[in-house]
C-alpha cells in the first residue's frame, strides 16, 4: 500500500470536487508552490492512485437513459460475462459481487433499445438470471478519501493527532483543515473568529 501524507490528501481532494482547478489554485489553498502541487500530482499519476482527469456528465440532461444491469451466473462464468460487458461501450462501471443473488452489476447508459439489446450481445450461457432496471433518477455522492486506511496518515489542525477514523472537513477562507472530532473543529474555529477580529 502507498503512504500518503497530509498534503496529498488535501491535493486529491482539490481535484476530486473538481478537477479542472489549476495547480496555482491548488498551492495557494495547500499554503504550498506549484511547483511542489505539480511534483506531488506526478508522483499520484505514476503510482495510479489517480488515474485519469475526467469530467461528472448529467446523462439525463443530454437524453441518455442509464440503468442497472445486475446479472446472476455459475461462479464459473463470471469472469468470462464480465470480461464481455467491460468490451461494451455502454457498460460505465462493473462490480462482481460475493452475493449469489447479483454476481455482476454494472451501470450502463445510452439508447435505451440498446441497453435493452445487451444480452443478445453477450453469451448467456451459465447464466442464471438477467436483469435491465431503468434508473428514473440518479443522485452521486461527492467521492471521498477513505481516511480511515492505514496507508493514509492525516494529522488534526488543531491538536496535530493522527486521525483514526473519518475527519471532519472545513473550508476556512476556501482552504480545506481536517479534524480528529468536532471539538477540535470548534477550538480550531474559535481560534480562528480570534484572530480575524485582531486583523
Amino acid at each position: 500500500m502507498v503512504e500518503l501524507d497530509n498534503l496529498d490528501i488535501k491535493i486529491l481532494t482539490h481535484l476530486q470536487s473538481n478537477s479542472r482547478k489549476s495547480f496555482q489554485e491548488i498551492a495557494k489553498n495547500c499554503l504550498t508552490s506549484v511547483p511542489t502541487v505539480k511534483s506531488r500530482v506526478d508522483r499520484l499519476l505514476e503510482l495510479g492512485i489517480i488515474r485519469k482527469f475526467t469530467i461528472d456528465m448529467d446523462n439525463s440532461k443530454l437524453g441518455i437513459a442509464e440503468a442497472i444491469l445486475l446479472i446472476n451466473a455459475k461462479p464459473l462464468a463470471i469472469s468470462r460475462i464480465a470480461e464481455e460487458l467491460l468490451r461494451l461501450e455502454e457498460v460505465k462501471e462493473l462490480y462482481v459481487t460475493s452475493d449469489s443473488d447479483a454476481a455482476i452489476v454494472s451501470r450502463v447508459a445510452g439508447d435505451m433499445q440498446r441497453l435493452l439489446s445487451i444480452q443478445d450481445r453477450i453469451n448467456l450461457a451459465d447464466v442464471n438470471n438477467i436483469r435491465i432496471i431503468a434508473i428514473k433518477n440518479a443522485s452521486r455522492k461527492e467521492a471521498t478519501i477513505p481516511l480511515a486506511s492505514t496507508s493514509i496518515t492525516l494529522n488534526c489542525a488543531y491538536c496535530d493527532r493522527k486521525v483514526t477514523g473519518d475527519a471532519v472537513r472545513k473550508k476556512f477562507d476556501d482552504r480545506d483543515y481536517f479534524f480528529c472530532c468536532n471539538t477540535c473543529l470548534g477550538e480550531f474555529e474559535k481560534k480562528y473568529i480570534k484572530l480575524l477580529a485582531k486583523a
